[in-house]
């Protein structure tokens, strides 16, 4: 099912950063906030850190369902957010990473999660696993082991929703910020 709509707004161009955890995505996300950029992050960590939700043992995996309902209406507020901008804004994850992690986890997706209501640019950047990098932290609770199956589920819900993954390579941070501008530029 395709689930892209084109009716995204002419004035703002909605890019999407995706990846498995640890991967480089929100470090790429700050240098292009500090560039000027119009940026979306990661709602979770902020999440986490006012619900407390992961404190205690009680971590998203276990509570799959309520944590994602929680994030898609987050995702959903920062979607409608940038109605008010214009050129382009950058999301640290949409929507469908909600999807996708439901999928990882096994979960059936609750029919009110319709992404097709929250139309993004058609080509999406996303960052495959980097062992180098990657470090568990009180937010980053997943295992390194799991970053392939939430990569490989990552681009299963974006492609059989329409978009077009451009594969962002290991490179320092401002080689990665100028790989994507290049390519924003030339597509």
């Amino acid at each position: 099912m395709n689930t892209k709509s084109n009716n995204v707004s002419s004035s703002v161009r909605r890019i999407v950063l995706t990846g498995a955890p640890g991967t480089g995505k929100s470090t790429v996300v700050q240098a292009m906030e500090a560039q000027g950029f119009s940026v979306m992050k990661e709602v979770s960590r902020e999440y986490w850190e006012e619900t407390g939700y992961g404190e205690g043992g009680s971590d998203p995996w276990r509570n799959l369902i309520a944590f994602s309902k929680a994030l898609w209406k987050l995702r959903a507020e920062q979607h409608k957010a940038a109605d008010w901008l214009s050129g382009s804004v950058f999301y640290d994850r949409s929507i469908l990473d909600i999807l996708a992690y439901m999928d990882a986890g096994e979960k059936s997706i609750p029919e009110e999660m319709n992404p097709s209501r929250f139309p993004y640019h058609e080509d999406v950047f996303i960052f495959p696993p980097w062992e180098q990098i990657y470090e568990m932290d009180e937010g980053r609770w997943e295992p390194y082991s799991t970053c392939n199956a939430i990569h490989q589920s990552l681009v299963d819900t974006y492609t059989a929703a329409g978009y077009r993954l451009v594969i962002v390579p290991h490179a320092s941070v401002q080689e990665r910020v100028d790989f994507m501008l290049h390519h924003l530029r030339d597509h």
